[in-house]
């Protein structure tokens, strides 16, 4: 056996054998090269022949993964030169055991943990220089090298962290708040005041998008701080700023009455103002708080009309900051029951405004409505009505949404071509909008929805796995439709595994709801899953408990569709 194998873990995948290169096309099976992947991110390099069938071919008979392992082991073999390159000892795959196996991640870990026992920041740094990125990147999506990928990246943030290296540390993670601080600490201490005020923007930015969440009470008193060493008072934008951020802060220790005091004073100054970010915050958190209270319809029409009568720039701020709580109450445990009055209540206040972006917005609660309630060509109307007023006021996120909407239509009457160029005009939209966290991963959900068969379906669960996996926050809710068709699409390419941990997520997720048409849904994607196991009798029983909820919530399409299964 060559005395020398080299495997490269972090930042890509790649083995040296003797000083040679071993070339991609000689594993000739992605499951070859992944049998050395597994054995050469665990610990001792060895692993149980069982666990390695279990992680690479979960859904498949004993007999069936062991003869794909065979076959893989053999071809690992052949690529790495040498019969003895994998060993199997009992029933344990041994990698390299004959030789010397030096893997970049084992010799990272050793001097990390070296490091951070020692306290050191200088050798915490130079132990931090040798992680070269993630651990088997191109591999993010299978779930095998999750815990690894996981700990080494604990391991980097936690050195970089002794080094003080907090200009790394943002660019790993720029949510990182402890990082931020240290850095607003650094520029007032140098008299840098204006780059510590902007290095609290970014970070509440950061936050806004990536996570949802405001700045806690430690960064908000130092922004303060910094905002008192001025010699001028603070701009409207500051002030507004910093009261939205105690108010968060309010919310996140659940006070509920704090955090709505501060809501209410910022949102008439961000008004004035024309704030539009500013305003979407204090609206998000008055919709917290109304939300809490039971009183969420009261408060969105009241900003509804507020913003339709005072600025034409203004409502989709509103709409944005409500999108979710609009879907919670399309998607709660009552259904869509009570959507059209509201509508229709909504179309009158934005028509008696003359406001384009306001008409859009009704007039996709009422598509919307129509959609759900199985009147697909009303919902059109209502629909291509909200994109052309949502155009006219330039408000993108209710174009994206309307386009979204209408494919959905389409799907339903059968139209996928129509659909996915539809879904293909909403997406640059969804990215560009002030919500791309909510939207973008509707779209995603829609897609393997609209695909026509499994290939495709599959390469639009692939996208949206890429999504997910990305350091972009994705809305949980939002995330929903995705969640279920994306099980639904793997149940019926057979990827069992796949499909129960979407289905996970997306039971995990429903409990904000609490009953509803989710419910339904994941009653229904379960009974894919039965029959997709052969487990008919099951299936059916499961198609029909879907079929019930749904017809309790008025889905007729939905209703239709599972009674079919079950009989089918």
């Amino acid at each position: 056996m060559p005395a020398t194998c080299q495997v490269r873990v972090l930042g890509g995948f790649g083995v040296t054998v003797d000083g040679q290169p071993v070339p991609t096309h000689a594993w000739r099976s992605r499951r070859a090269a992944d049998v050395v992947k597994l054995l050469a991110i665990e610990p001792g390099h060895r692993l149980h022949r069982e666990q390695v069938m279990e992680l690479l071919w979960p859904d498949l008979p004993v007999d069936a993964a062991g003869a794909n392992l065979r076959k893989a082991v053999h071809y690992a073999r052949r690529a790495l030169g040498d019969p003895g390159a994998i060993t199997v000892d009992g029933q344990v795959l041994v990698l390299w055991p004959g030789g010397h196996l030096d893997c970049d991640l084992e010799r990272f870990d050793q001097a990390a943990d070296a490091a951070l026992a020692s306290g050191d920041a200088s050798a915490c740094a130079a132990a931090a220089a040798m992680c070269g990125g993630d651990v088997l990147p191109d591999d993010r999506y299978e779930w095998w090298a999750e815990e690894r990928r996981t700990k080494t990246r604990t391991h980097h943030v936690a050195l970089l962290r002794a080094a003080g290296d907090w200009t790394r540390l943002l660019e790993l993670d720029e949510t990182d708040e402890e990082a931020h601080r240290a850095m607003m600490r650094h520029h007032l201490a140098a008299g840098r005041r204006r780059e510590a005020l902007r290095q609290f923007e970014q970070l509440r930015e950061a936050l806004r998008e990536r996570v949802g969440v405001g700045p806690d009470a430690e960064t908000v008193a130092l922004f303060e701080a910094a905002l008192a060493e001025g010699a001028e008072p603070p701009s409207v934008r500051q002030t507004v700023a910093v009261t939205l951020a105690n108010g968060l802060v309010a919310w996140g220790r659940r006070n509920v009455e704090e955090a709505e005091r501060l809501a209410k004073r910022a949102r008439p100054l961000a008004l004035d103002a024309n704030l539009g970010h500013e305003l979407g915050e204090a609206s998000t958190l008055l919709a917290l708080v109304a939300y809490a209270k039971g009183t969420w319809h009261q408060q969105f029409r009241e900003e509804f009309a507020d913003s339709v009568r005072r600025s034409a720039n203004l409502e989709g701020a509103v709409f944005d900051a409500h999108l979710c709580f609009q879907e919670y109450y399309l998607y709660g445990p009552e259904g869509h029951e009570g959507a059209e009055s509201f509508g229709r209540d909504l179309l009158g206040i934005a028509t008696e405004a003359d406001s384009p972006a306001g008409l859009a917005l009704a007039h996709l609660l009422l598509g919307e409505f129509a959609l759900l309630s199985g009147h697909v060509d009303e919902a059109c109307e209502h629909l291509d009505r909200s994109l052309a007023d949502a155009e006219r006021a330039g408000c993108l996120s209710a174009q994206s949404i309307a386009l979204e909407r209408a494919a959905e239509a389409r799907v339903r009457r059968g139209d996928r071509a129509v659909a996915l160029s539809l879904l293909d005009r909403a997406m640059p939209l969804a990215h560009s909008s002030g919500i791309r966290s909510h939207l973008v991963i509707r779209i995603h959900g829609l897609r393997v929805l609209a695909a026509g068969g499994l290939v495709e379906s599959l390469g639009a669960v692939r996208d949206g796995e890429r999504l997910l996996t990305s350091a972009t926050h994705v809305c949980d809710p939002c995330s929903m439709v995705f969640r279920i068709e994306a099980a639904r699409a793997c149940a019926r390419a057979n990827e069992l595994s796949r499909a129960r941990r979407h289905l996970a997520e997306a039971e995990r997720i429903s409990g904000l709801w609490q009953g509803g048409p989710w419910s339904a849904a994941l009653w229904e994607v379960r009974a894919e899953l039965r029959r997709a196991a052969g487990q008919n009798a099951q299936a059916a029983a499961l198609f029909l408990e879907a079929a019930e909820l749904y017809s309790t919530l008025r889905r007729p399409i939905e209703e239709d569709r599972c009674r079919a299964a079950a009989v089918g």
